[in-house]
């Protein structure tokens, strides 16, 4: 079974960790003001889904982008770590198998713990984004 992967300059992460990434990207304007999420979604969601639509392959994320991304996904990602508590990221994908979420859904976009081990290296790689302006970037194979 295929996955998502994310990388950014020198950075790559763990395998299939961009796999989630869709769940990911549509929980992000949640956090938000409802004011605020349908610029959010026009401005920073749907060009990111255009590019995976055009190319079938993969999606880029400028370092302007990462720059107004990252404290949703920080916010998220620190909702998730609070949720799972000490477990490890793979133990949080576990705990999605458990609960008897069917495994390719929960790899692709519902499970809470592929959720949380997306937003771990898409952290990441967004901090590296704004450090090294360079794109990040989430291919699928």
């Amino acid at each position: 079974m295929g996955g998502g992967y994310i990388q950014c300059d020198d950075f790559v992460g763990d395998d299939k960790s961009g796999s989630a990434i869709s769940g990911v990207l549509e929980e992000l304007p949640t956090q938000l003001p409802e004011s605020e999420r349908d610029a959010f979604i026009n401005e920073l969601i749907a060009p990111l889904q255009r590019q995976l639509e055009e190319t079938g392959e993969y999606f880029l994320i400028p370092p302007a982008s990462s720059k107004r991304l990252l404290p949703l996904v920080d916010l998220l990602y620190e909702i998730y770590r609070q949720r799972f508590g000490s477990a490890e990221v793979w133990d949080a994908i576990e705990l999605d198998e458990r609960s008897g979420l069917d495994p390719i859904e929960a790899k692709w976009d519902k499970g809470a713990g592929w959720r949380y081990y997306c937003l771990t290296d898409l952290r990441i790689a967004l901090q590296r984004s704004i450090g090294s302006d360079c794109d990040v970037c989430v291919s699928f194979d």
